[in-house]
């Protein structure tokens, strides 16, 4: 039977939860690299695990079978920089896979060998203290959208912001699959200390 005292549920709560905000995101651009990612990124998801599902028939009735991984596709919102600096270089990634004038793509390197097209982004939960308490690598991303920026005389008191949506392959955690930096799965990521910006 649950028990209703207060004191046992506070027991329970580990370190006081979760925070939603605090997290980085980490990744290369294309070619281009940023160090303003982990910074700017003000919103994204930890990805849902997904199986499908098989429905097998028999005398009116239906037993049910796990089918196939999917993996969604990962939106991260990015805050405008002063310089346009991240929304150009979304930009140029997205015109290296295939460009606005023509139909072709500017890159001759087979798409499965290059890196100016497909990179590996991670997303890490931080926990109260900073440090990394959980890890997501998804592998091979390409932007498949660079959202619009909506532009307005009487907005006032805000930042602009857009978004990016990528496609992968597939993501592996560090309690799923090896993850990047050779971490072993069931991994305490919390040793490598605070993230940067951490106080």
């Amino acid at each position: 039977m649950a028990s209703n005292r207060l004191s046992q549920f506070a027991g329970n709560f580990v370190k006081g939860g979760i925070r939603p905000h605090l997290f980085q995101v980490e990744g290369q651009i294309g070619p281009f690299s940023d160090e303003k990612i982990p910074f700017l990124v003000k919103a994204a998801q930890l990805p849902a695990s997904t199986i499908g599902l098989i429905e097998v028939p028999y005398r009116g009735r239906k037993i049910k079978v796990p089918g196939d991984r999917t993996f969604a596709e990962w939106t991260i919102t990015v805050l405008a920089d002063g310089d346009f600096d991240l929304r150009n270089k979304f930009e140029a990634w997205s015109n290296r896979i295939q460009t606005h004038r023509s139909n072709i793509s500017p890159d001759t390197t087979p798409l499965t060998n290059t890196s100016d097209i497909f990179q590996d982004w991670q997303i890490f939960q931080l926990d109260r203290a900073g440090n990394r308490l959980k890890a997501y690598n998804f592998v091979g991303c390409w932007p498949s959208e660079v959202s619009a920026i909506d532009v307005n005389f009487e907005t006032t008191d805000s930042l602009s912001e857009f978004t990016v949506t990528l496609q992968y392959t597939y993501w592996e955690s560090n309690t799923t699959d090896s993850f990047v930096s050779g971490t072993a799965p069931g991994a305490n990521l919390g040793a490598g200390g605070p993230a940067p910006g951490g106080d």
